[in-house]
């Protein structure tokens, strides 16, 4: 019996394989490119587009290549992206009602200000007649 790990790694590793070889890329010599596995250190079991005739006796190749996974890597890119956007968008958010709050502590501020000023006036206006 699988492990609960075990199934859902195989049943997304098989999602991946299917959908990827759905979008099967075409090498630049016209024929559909191979799905390959990298069994470098650096990429060791990291899936992989290669010209299908790629190590075939005789034949000529186009060396094309391309990671498999580059559009969930593109798609990944995206999703952070949309993410970094939205914690903008409520960082701006923020500013803004930061911004109102000031701006009418700023009207009451400039409203007490005239009023003083119009008292201040108001008493000179006592004083010259006394």
């Amino acid at each position: 019996m699988m492990s609960k790990e075990k199934v859902s790694s195989s049943i997304s590793s098989s999602f991946i394989v299917n959908r990827t070889l759905e979008n099967n890329p075409m090498c630049t010599c016209g024929s559909p490119a191979s799905l390959r596995t990298s069994n470098t250190r650096r990429n060791l079991g990291r899936a992989f587009f290669g010209c299908s005739n790629y190590n075939m006796k005789g034949l000529p190749h186009c060396n094309f290549f391309k990671w498999a996974d580059s559009g969930q890597e593109r798609e990944q890119e995206l999703v952070n992206f949309k993410i970094e956007l939205l914690r903008k968008k409520d960082e701006l958010q923020k500013t803004q009602e930061e911004f109102q709050k000031t701006r009418e502590e700023l009207r009451k501020l400039e409203e007490e200000v005239r009023k003083t000023m119009e008292e201040v006036r108001h008493g000179m206006e006592k004083v010259r007649k006394v």
